[in-house]
């Protein structure tokens, strides 16, 4: 981060370089960051000492004093997360993430802002850990499926792109068949697609016929066995049993299910009262994460049922639990 900080500042016209003045003599100071493990990137030539900490907050000061309007994306941080975890310990986890609480409170009258994106969800590790005090003013935003025709879109543009025939009622029949517009699903159709070779555009009977013989029950499509099996992985015992009774029956009520239900079933798997006391955040735990990795998703108009995020989840999730 520091580097890329250096080459934004530095650019002519760049929006920042009007601070490179500030700055530029801080940054000249920082030669190489070593990490313990993963090895060193050369700045400039002077060597640092080996430890996260120093450039992490000499990293912050140039934030502090500089006031750059910066956007720093982090991906697949809740990743990285288990990762330190894993390799080194808990301990370092906790340090990571008292040190990025530490800054997110120095820098919050600054114009710097830190976006945390993940493919699991950030609250479970942290949860896991038990360091869930160290994010939790963060502020989250949940991105929907895409809309009917920014889908049509997408699906027109990965046809094109990969000279495929599929006219428009049959790009809506597949919207039709997925029940909900994530791109990842869109691309998986279209590379079924691809993948049957048809010289002309798919009727609705072989759209219907790649939809459940290849993607629902087909053993090249490792989506469903991967939401499947990582249930194991982001709960522990408990919240894993909980997640797969939401989630059977959950895939058997056509119309979705209330937080009454949801809270019915909680109370048939803990049936004594004191020990469901004292895990109710139990459940909403489990019911948020399976709604941030892409399992559920909640209507937002009437009752606000709450159903499968998709129709090739909610198939395979019958024929699993048969």
């Amino acid at each position: 981060m520091l580097s890329e900080l250096r080459k934004a500042v530095e650019q002519p016209t760049s929006p920042l370089s009007w601070a490179a003045d500030r700055i530029t003599g801080f940054l000249d100071r920082i030669r190489r960051i070593d990490l313990p493990e993963i090895g060193g990137i050369e700045i400039e030539k002077r060597k640092v000492q080996p430890a996260w900490r120093k450039p992490a907050d000499e990293f912050l000061a140039v934030l502090s004093e500089s006031d750059l309007p910066v956007l720093f994306l982090l991906d697949e941080f809740p990743t990285f997360l288990k990762l330190v975890a894993k390799k080194t310990s808990r301990d370092d986890v906790e340090a990571v993430l008292n040190w990025f609480r530490a800054a997110r409170h120095a820098l919050k009258d600054s114009p710097a802002r830190f976006l945390v994106t993940g493919s699991i969800g950030l609250k479970g590790v942290v949860r896991g850990l038990g360091l869930a005090p160290t994010i939790n003013e963060f502020d989250t935003h949940e991105i929907p499926p895409l809309a009917e025709e920014e889908a049509l879109g997408l699906l027109e543009k990965l046809t094109t792109d990969n000279e495929l025939a599929l006219d428009l009622p049959g790009r809506r029949h597949i919207l039709k068949l997925l029940g909900a517009n994530w791109p990842i699903l869109l691309q998986l159709f279209i590379s079924e697609i691809q993948e049957g070779q048809l010289p002309r555009a798919p009727t609705v009977d072989e759209l219907d016929r790649l939809y459940h013989e290849r993607l629902v029950h087909g053993a090249r499509n490792q989506y469903c066995d991967g939401m499947y099996d990582r249930l194991k992985d982001i709960f522990v015992t408990g919240e894993h049993q909980l997640a797969r009774e939401i989630l059977k029956a959950t895939c058997r009520a056509a119309g979705g299910l209330s937080r009454d239900d949801f809270e019915t079933i909680h109370a048939r798997l803990i049936p004594e009262p004191a020990h469901l006391k004292l895990v109710a955040d139990e459940l909403e735990y489990v019911l948020d994460t399976l709604k941030h990795d892409g399992y559920l998703l909640q209507q937002t108009t009437g009752k606000q049922l709450t159903g499968f995020g998709s129709n090739i989840l909610r198939d395979f999730w019958l024929r699993k639990t048969a």
